[in-house]
C-alpha cells in the first residue's frame, strides 16, 4: 500500500512540475509584459494574480514533496525492519551459524573467505538499501512520468523552425525520387521547436551519462573498499571495548593505539581518494545542472522566438519544460554516486546472506578446509551420549588424527572426567560432543528428547539484561519463576544479589563488570540448577573457584541433578571428592598417545589426596 501511495502521489508531482514551469513562465511574461499592457488592464493585479498562482503550485508541489517524504521514510523504516529480522533470525537459527561466520579469516585472491564486519554490514548496508532503492524507483518513476507530461506540454507549445523546415523539404525532394511523391513528409512543421528540444535531449544527456557513469564506477570500488576499511577499524575498537580491563592490566595502550592507527590509516587514504573523485562528480554536475538550466534549455525555442513565431510567454515556457526535460532524463547522473553507494550495499549484505547459506550446510563448509565427516543422531533409548568412531583434525586435508575415541557410553547419572596433558583435545573432544568443533569424522549420539548444557570456562554475559534473566540464560527470564531464580542464586552463594533481580545495572555497571570470575562461574551454576540438562559437558568450568568453592560446586551438582550425565575437563591436578573421600567421578577418560581409554576411579588416589589435604 505505501509503495502504491508513492507510485501516485509521484505521479502528481511529474504533472506538477509542468504546471509549475507554465506558472513560472506566466510570471516571468507579467513582469516582461509590465510596461506594454493593455489597456483597461491593471498591470499590477497581473503581476500579483501571476505570483499568487506560481507560488501556490510551488507550495502545493512541496507540500506534496513532504508527504512523498514522509510515506516513503515509512516504507524505508518497514522495509528494512523486515530484512534486519531476516537477517537476526537467520544468523541466530541456531547456536552455531554465528559462530561459523566468524570461525575463518582467512584470505584467497585478496578477499576474506567469510565476510568482515557484518554488523557493520546489517547496521549501515541495510539503512542504505533500502533508502536507495526507494529513492532510486522513486526518481526513475519521476523522470518516466515527468518525461511524458512535459514533451506533451511541449508539442502543444511549439511552432515551426525556418531552416528545419527547409531541410525537411530538401530531404521530402530527395525521397521522392526514390519512393515516388507524397510517401513521407519529413517537414516537422509546428512541431519543430519540440523536435530540436528532443534532438538536444537525444545528444546532450548521452554523451554526459557516459562520463558520469565511468566515475561512478570508480567511487562504486571505493565505496566497497572504504566500507571493508572502516569495518576492520571499528571491529578493533568493539574488541578493544570489551577487553578494557586486559588492556588496563597488561599496559597495552601503546601496541593498541599503533593497531589502531594503522586501520585507520588505510580507511583514510580510500576515503581520501574517495573525496577527490566526489568532488570531481559533484563540479561535473553542478556544471552540467547549470548548462542544461541555464543556456542550453533555451536554445531549442529560440529560432521560432526570434522568427516571431512564438510570444514571449511561450518561450519562456518552452525553456523551462526543455530544462525540466533535460532533468527528469538527467536523474541517472544525478543518482549516479547513489547508485554506487547502493551497489556496493547491496554487494556487501548479498556477501552475508551467501555466507549463511553456506555455513548453513556445515560439512559441506568445513570440507572446503579440511575433513568433516561427522554424523549426529538420536536414539530412542539406552545411553542419553554415545560416542563411536570418534576422530578429531585439525584444519587441513592431510592433517592426522590428534584424538580417538573408539567407543563410550554415557547413562543417566554416570559422571566421568578427562585426564589427559594440556593440549590432548580435552577442550576438542567436549566441543565435538556439543557439536562446536568442525573436523573430524565419527558418530555422535543422543538419546531422544536429551538436553545438553555446555559450561565453558568463559561465562557468557551479555549486556542489557537483567540478573534473572542472566540466571535463566539462554532461557527466557519468564519461563521460570522470580522464587526459583533466589532459589538457585542463593543455593550457589550469591544470595547476596537477590534483591536486585530486575536490576540491569548494579551500582552504574554491567553485571560483566560486576561479577568476578568466581562468582561468574557460581551464576553458570545456578543456570545449571534451572535448565536440568540431561548432559552436562563441563570445560574447566571452576577454573576461577579455589579447591572448597570447586568441592561445593559439584557437591551441588551431585546433590540437585542426581540423574544428569556429566562428561568433564577438570582444573587442577586431582579430581574432586566429598569431605568423606567418596570421589564425584566414578570414572576417568584418559588421553594418551592420541586414544582416549576409559578408566574407573581408583579409591586410592583419593584416599591419597584426602591425606595430603588433612
Amino acid at each position: 500500500m505505501l509503495t502504491v501511495i508513492v507510485f501516485a502521489i509521484t505521479t502528481l508531482l511529474s504533472k506538477a512540475s509542468v504546471w509549475v514551469a507554465i506558472a513560472s513562465a506566466g510570471f516571468l511574461a507579467s513582469l516582461a509584459g509590465f510596461h506594454g499592457a493593455e489597456a483597461g488592464t491593471d498591470p499590477v493585479r497581473v503581476v500579483l494574480l501571476a505570483a499568487a498562482a506560481y507560488l501556490a503550485i510551488f507550495l502545493a508541489r512541496t507540500a506534496g514533496v513532504a508527504l512523498r517524504h514522509l510515506v516513503s521514510a515509512t516504507l524505508h523504516r518497514r522495509a528494512r525492519g523486515w530484512l534486519v529480522g531476516r537477517f537476526n533470525d537467520a544468523i541466530l537459527a541456531d547456536e552455531r551459524i554465528a559462530l561459523d561466520l566468524m570461525s575463518d579469516r582467512s584470505e584467497s585472491n585478496g578477499s576474506s573467505r567469510m565476510p568482515d564486519a557484518i554488523d557493520q554490514r546489517i547496521d549501515e548496508s541495510s539503512a542504505s538499501l533500502y533508502g536507495g532503492v526507494i529513492g532510486l524507483a522513486m526518481g526513475l518513476w519521476g523522470a518516466l512520468t515527468s518525461i511524458y507530461f512535459v514533451s506533451v506540454a511541449l508539442m502543444e507549445r511549439s511552432q515551426s523552425v525556418a531552416f528545419l523546415d527547409r531541410w525537411g523539404a530538401q530531404a521530402n525532394a530527395a525521397l521522392e525520387r526514390w519512393l515516388g511523391p507524397g510517401r513521407i513528409d519529413l517537414v516537422p512543421g509546428d512541431s519543430g521547436a519540440a523536435l530540436l528540444a528532443l534532438a538536444l535531449v537525444a545528444i546532450y544527456v548521452p554523451a554526459m551519462t557516459l562520463i558520469a557513469w565511468r566515475l561512478g564506477r570508480i567511487i562504486e570500488r571505493l565505496s566497497l573498499q572504504r566500507q571493508r576499511r572502516d569495518g576492520a577499524w571499528r571491529g578493533e575498537w568493539v574488541g578493544l571495548l570489551n577487553r578494557v580491563g586486559q588492556l588496563s592490566a597488561a599496559r597495552g595502550e601503546r601496541a593498541q593505539s599503533r593497531i589502531n592507527g594503522r586501520l585507520y590509516a588505510d580507511l583514510d587514504r580510500t576515503w581520501g581518494k574517495q573525496n577527490w573523485l566526489t568532488a570531481g562528480m559533484m563540479m561535473f554536475t553542478n556544471l552540467y545542472n547549470f548548462l542544461s538550466a541555464r543556456l542550453l534549455a533555451y536554445l531549442p525555442a529560440l529560432p521560432a522566438y526570434m522568427a516571431g513565431r512564438m510570444s514571449f510567454r511561450d518561450f519562456v515556457a518552452s525553456s523551462e519544460l526543455t530544462a525540466e526535460l533535460i532533468s527528469d532524463v538527467s536523474w541517472f547522473i544525478n543518482v549516479m554516486p547513489a547508485i554506487a553507494t547502493l551497489r556496493a550495499n547491496a554487494a556487501r549484505l548479498t556477501e552475508v546472506a551467501h555466507a549463511i547459506e553456506r555455513v548453513r550446510a556445515r560439512q559441506d563448509f568445513y570440507a572446503e578446509t579440511g575433513l568433516s565427516r561427522f554424523r549426529r543422531d538420536r536414539l530412542p533409548s539406552g545411553p542419553v551420549l554415545a560416542l563411536e568412531g570418534l576422530r578429531l583434525h585439525h584444519r587441513g586435508h592431510d592433517t592426522p588424527a590428534f584424538l580417538t575415541v573408539p567407543k563410550l557410553r554415557l547413562y543417566p547419572g554416570d559422571r566421568i572426567y578427562l585426564s589427559g596433558q594440556n593440549g590432548c583435545g580435552k577442550s576438542s573432544l567436549l566441543k565435538a560432543v556439543a557439536g562446536l568443533w568442525p573436523y573430524g569424522e565419527g558418530r555422535v549420539s543422543l538419546r531422544e528428547g536429551a538436553r545438553l548444557f555446555f559450561a565453558g570456562q568463559e561465562a557468557d554475559i551479555p549486556d542489557r539484561m537483567t540478573l534473572k534473566a542472566l540466571v535463566t540464560y539462554p532461557d527466557h527470564p519468564e519461563q521460570h519463576s522470580d522464587i526459583a531464580a533466589a532459589a538457585a542464586l542463593s543455593r550457589v552463594g550469591l544470595g547476596s544479589f537477590i534483591n536486585c533481580l530486575e536490576e540491569g545495572l548494579y551500582q552504574g555497571r554491567n553485571w560483566r563488570d560486576v561479577l568476578s570470575g568466581g562468582q561468574k562461574q557460581r551464576l553458570v551454576l545456578a543456570r545449571i540448577l534451572l535448565a536440568k540438562p540431561d548432559i552436562l559437558l563441563l570445560d574447566e568450568a571452576t577454573a576461577a573457584l579455589d579447591t572448597d568453592a570447586a568441592m561445593d560446586f559439584h557437591l551441588i551438582l551431585r546433590d540437585s541433578l542426581p540423574r544428569t550425565a556429566i562428561l568433564s575437563v577438570l582444573h587442577g591436578e586431582y579430581p574432586p571428592c566429598d569431605p568423606d573421600g567418596v570421589p564425584f567421578y566414578a570414572a576417568a577418560l584418559e588421553i594418551r598417545d592420541g586414544m582416549a581409554r576409559l578408566r574407573p576411579g581408583l579409591a586410592g588416589d583419593y584416599i591419597t589426596v584426602r591425606h595430603a589435604a588433612e
